[in-house]
């Protein structure tokens, strides 16, 4: 079984070199260049993905994999994927920073370079071999249901003023979310017990989120929940509230990825829930597609609709809180679910 540790390494470099250094098993056989292409570091969502891969790079000596920060910029993306092709790599993990990238991936993929996405996806998936990540649509589901069910469960009375803070607008991991959450209130709007009163996105930012719910709560205190799109701008939400002076528990707030902070809000009452995604996992797992594919030609079987692999996912209330790890990550890595994936202990 492989055993990993929850701790993100801090100072992760923008750009490195990951399984280069000789070794047995690399002097043995080809070496595969493999670009890393990711959102960056601007999020602390993204750390233990980088980290992620680093650690699954240990294991396959085969594959060189450079770490590129996109810095949050689709165009930068793009760029980087062309310069990629250009300079021959054999194979593309790619965490698109938004779905105008997939162009982009479309010329790699013909140019018969390999692509796995990651957490976001493109809108092509011929595009790609494979897609490491949730199914978001569910994710925006699961958490809105469960405080909706809290809602209900603690008698608060109707209708239930409803705040949705969406992501970065373009990417698929917003979008998903945003249309989860809303398929599950729609019949709760078309009776009255629901009032949407604002859905905008916060780009997936503490700061943004705390600047918008600051906004409104200066229109009006008579919110009951607030849905967000990811986990640090729920703590934004958290700040304003903690700010205009409004108790905790009083608006419920929901999140998602298990950001060792929310775990802390869920803990301690001032977020209702969160959900987790994974970005180690999830990064594991797509070093391991693309061995798959680069050494032995595996894609993932046809069980699989659109070559989605799915990372678990856990609604995390203050029940289950104690169980979870940062970020989600796992004590033990499961194997990939198809393929060759031995055991390996880090």
């Amino acid at each position: 079984m492989r055993k990993v540790t929850t701790t993100v390494m801090a100072g992760l470099l923008s750009v490195g070199m990951l399984g280069a250094a000789s070794t047995p098993a690399q002097a043995a056989g080809k070496v595969y260049k493999v670009d890393f292409l990711f959102t960056g570091y601007a999020y602390p969502y993204f750390a233990p993905m980088a980290q992620g891969v680093r650690q699954a790079a240990k294991h396959y000596p085969n594959l060189s994999i450079k770490i590129i920060n996109a810095n949050n910029s689709g165009p930068t993306e793009s760029s980087q994927v062309a310069t990629a092709v250009a300079a021959g790599v054999q194979g593309i993990i790619l965490n698109p920073v938004e779905e105008s990238v997939t162009a982009a991936a479309q010329k790699a993929a013909a140019a018969g370079i390999p692509v796995v996405t990651i957490d976001r996806d493109i809108t092509a998936p011929s595009a790609r071999i494979a897609f490491i990540g949730d199914n978001d649509f569910v994710l925006g589901q699961k958490m809105t249901m469960q405080a909706l069910q809290y809602l209900a469960a603690h008698k608060v009375p109707k209708p239930w003023h409803v705040v949705l803070l969406e992501g970065t607008l373009g990417s698929s991991t917003a979008i998903g979310r945003l249309d989860g959450a809303l398929a599950v209130l729609k019949p709760y709007e078309k009776s009255g017990a629901v009032k949407v009163v604002l859905n905008t996105s916060a780009n997936f930012a503490t700061n943004t989120a705390q600047t918008v719910m600051s906004a409104e709560l200066a229109k009006t205190t008579n919110i009951q929940l607030v849905i967000c799109g990811n986990d640090a701008m729920a703590l934004g939400v958290q700040t304003a509230l903690k700010d205009h002076g409004i108790a905790k528990g009083k608006v419920l707030v929901t999140g998602a990825d298990a950001q060792p902070e929310s775990l802390t809000a869920v803990n301690t009452g001032w977020q209702l829930n969160t959900v987790t995604h994974a970005p180690y996992l999830e990064a594991f797992w797509a070093v391991e597609a693309m061995a798959n594919y680069l050494q032995y030609k595996i894609k993932p079987p046809a069980k699989f609709k659109n070559h989605d692999i799915l990372v678990p996912m856990t609604v995390v209330t203050k029940a289950n809180v104690g169980t979870v790890g940062a970020w989600g990550t796992p004590k033990v890595v499961p194997r990939l679910p198809y393929g060759k994936s031995q055991p390996f202990t880090s």
